[in-house]
């Protein structure tokens, strides 16, 4: 347990410093439950504790398997017979993150496995 909260504590500080976070490890190995459990003590601190600090607000995240669904649909796509953009599937999501003004913390979480092709793209958005 000191080592899972270790990670929990870790990911809170390079979270407070980088726009995007990246948790790699095998399978079952905590990632998801890492990120959750974060969540909830920063909710938690904020709802139940009225904890002062700005950085500690209720968190809302938007998950999705980015392998799930085709590259256009995970990012969006130009549509050159109609000549039309459609956003795809993380675009829209993080769309309806920033719109929101409440001053929630709002996560986009891709939790999946990680695949060369979608996380450069990855890289390129952030």
């Amino acid at each position: 347990v000191p080592a899972f909260v270790t990670k929990v504590i870790q990911l809170y500080d390079t979270m407070n410093v980088r726009f995007g976070v990246m948790l790699v490890g095998p399978t079952g190995g905590g990632k998801s439950e890492c990120y959750r459990t974060l969540q909830g003590a920063m909710t938690a601190l904020r709802r139940e504790r009225r904890h002062k600090d700005a950085n500690y607000q209720v968190t809302h995240t938007y998950v999705f398997n980015p392998k799930c669904i085709k590259m256009g649909e995970l990012y969006g796509e130009y549509n050159l017979l109609t000549n039309e953009w459609t956003d795809g599937l993380g675009s829209t999501l993080i769309r309806s993150a920033v719109a929101d003004t409440a001053p929630d913390k709002k996560w986009v979480v891709f939790d999946g496995p990680v695949d060369a092709i979608w996380i450069e793209n990855m890289n390129t958005v952030l």
